[in-house]
């Protein structure tokens, strides 16, 4: 992609790599600049160091801060902040854990400056993993099992428990990341950005399990190990992503060794934002070790006036300050090593521009997966041939047992198939009075006990002609409870268990049928006679299912055409 003229957005744009990416953006003579940081101070920072550099050359730069992991009215708070207000710590769960609707997308931080700014190429230099693991699950679970404790033995419960439980539940790290490329993806599609590229994380510097850099006393600790984890999910959503139509380009550079550097100094020494503040502590009565060793003790410490650490240090961006010592053996070989965020600067713009580095780890897994074979294909023939031998030996037809999910696929098969015992062909649905045939439909559900038995015992709810009658069995698979015991029923929700799952006899989906059926048909149409290429298989797949209306193959076809569900590699 040609990068003049275009707008690009960079997340972490302060970051070490970040910063290395916009200046050689600036080369590229891009439209516009967009980079985010955490912090105001590190945004008026890149965004003054851009503006003013020599290789600017009228590129617009743009500076935004905040947090773009919560919605916009938490993004300038800090994690403490959102949890000293039970409503804050509301909104906060509420935006991970509940359905996807506009609210949560719309009051998204992520969404609103990208809805903004409409980035046509995005760089995502957050290191995402280290920002969920370190939030530490752990650590809370330990407090949350001795609250717990102290309440079986006796202690009243209070407060804190409740507190504590809803840390842990905004802390979960899978539901967070999820939730997060959610957001991303219907940024990105409503923003109309055409290039996505992650600069990921290993999260060992490319070192296994014995990497002796740890934050426990375990070897790797679980927060490491779970930074790695995430990092391999995120590739696999990542992944995901780049397999689906209609969305952006992904590409995603994963640098196995520490990143560095940024600078080298001699001054305060920053540790998490902040400087570290120099204490000192002399043998006394009250420092001789106990029976005890307690976290927050009485001080036997002094803080040295203003005073704080000082000395020489190399920075290495979102990975803090290291000494001579500690880079030393950091880099040192068979340790991690390093790369410069030069080097990965070169490696994106060369994506972005469409050259081949080797180094997209998306395209590597698309090159490395097992993909369907020619022999599956050839066989896939003969089992669904002597699945009908069998159905026709037993007079039982095969038609959904609700196991391969999601609940749609199994209400559109049976809402497909009770057309074809009533009607037998596409034509007649066609010609048929909506009316007339929604009675029928009904008819056949309400006569037809092994039927209606069947569909009931699968998990799928009937919704009858009338709108109002509604069959079940002790198990729906549709609408998902997710630990609520009621929900409200109401228009909107009705609309969205019947799309979801339930069998439903109303007239408006009889009319939704003919028109899909409609469609199916004029598909066809479009091969004509005078061109039999290979161009028009993708209709001719679906001449069964005109034929002899076979239920899989209808189905298959409004998947792939009105669920956009179709693989495209």
């Amino acid at each position: 992609m040609d990068i003049k003229g275009k707008r690009v957005m960079i997340f972490g744009g302060w970051g070490l790599v970040g910063s290395a990416i916009a200046k050689q953006l600036l080369e590229e003579q891009p439209s516009e600049i967009v980079v985010t940081s955490l912090r105001k101070n590190e945004a008026d920072e890149i965004h003054s160091i851009l503006e003013n550099h020599p290789l600017n050359q009228g590129t617009n730069i743009v500076s935004v801060h905040g947090d773009l992991f919560v919605r916009e009215e938490l993004s300038d708070m800090s994690k403490a902040d959102i949890y000293s207000k039970a409503e804050q710590v509301e909104l906060l769960i509420h935006d991970i854990y509940d359905d996807l609707g506009s609210d949560i997308v719309h009051n998204s931080k992520l969404f609103q400056i990208m809805d903004l700014h409409k980035p046509q190429i995005l760089i995502d230099c957050i290191n995402t993993a280290t920002v969920f693991a370190y939030q530490n699950v752990y650590q809370i679970v330990a407090q949350l099992r001795d609250e717990i404790s102290e309440i079986r033995q006796g202690k009243a419960s209070d407060n804190t428990l409740i507190e504590t439980v809803e840390r842990m539940i905004s802390t979960l790290y899978i539901p967070q990341l999820i939730r997060h490329v959610q957001l991303l993806i219907e940024s990105m599609r409503q923003a109309e950005t055409k290039l996505y590229l992650k600069v990921g994380t290993s999260g060992t510097g490319g070192m296994g399990f014995n990497i002796p850099y740890t934050h426990s006393e375990d070897k790797p600790s679980k927060m490491l190990m779970s930074k790695s984890s995430l990092a391999g999910a995120h590739t696999m959503l990542l992944w995901l992503l780049g397999r689906t139509p209609h969305a952006p380009i992904v590409k995603e550079i994963k640098p196995t060794a520490a990143i560095a550097w940024k600078k080298i100094g001699y001054g305060k020494v920053v540790r998490r934002g902040s400087h570290i503040p120099l204490y000192d502590a002399l043998p006394s009565v009250d420092s001789v070790l106990g029976q005890e060793l307690i976290s927050n003790p009485d001080v036997t410490w002094k803080r040295l006036g203003d005073d704080y650490l000082e000395s020489v240090y190399i920075d290495a961006g979102e990975n803090g300050y290291f000494s001579a010592g500690e880079f030393s053996v950091l880099t040192g070989e068979g340790q991690m090593e390093f790369v410069t965020p030069e080097e990965i600067a070169d490696l994106t713009m060369l994506e972005i521009k469409g050259g081949n580095t080797g180094n997209d780890i998306i395209s590597s897994l698309d090159s490395s997966v097992l993909l369907p074979s020619y022999r599956a294909g050839l066989i896939r023939k003969d089992a669904l041939e002597k699945m009908e031998v069998l159905e026709e030996e037993t007079g039982k037809d095969s038609v959904a047992f609700e196991l391969l999910g999601p609940p749609r696929l199994t209400k559109l098969l049976y809402e497909v198939y009770i057309l074809k015992r009533i009607k037998g062909n596409i034509k007649a649905v066609l010609t048929a009075d909506p009316e007339e045939l929604a009675i029928q439909m009904e008819k056949e559900i309400l006569e037809n006990q092994e039927l209606r038995s069947t569909i009931l015992s699968v998990g799928t709810p009937i919704l009858l002609k009338d709108g109002v009658t509604f069959l079940r069995g002790p198990d729906m698979s549709e609408p998902n409870f997710e630990g609520h015991t009621v929900l409200k029923i109401n228009e909107e929700n009705i609309e969205k268990w019947t799309g979801g799952g339930w069998l439903d006899l109303r007239v408006s989906n009889v009319k939704k049928w003919q028109k899909r059926l409609a469609a199916l048909g004029a598909d066809m149409k479009k091969e004509t006679k005078q061109d039999y290429s290979s161009y028009y298989f993708r209709n001719r797949r679906f001449l069964g299912g005109t034929q002899r209306m076979d239920i899989g193959i209808i189905v298959n076809w409004v998947l792939e055409y009105e669920d956009m569900g179709y693989r495209i590699k």
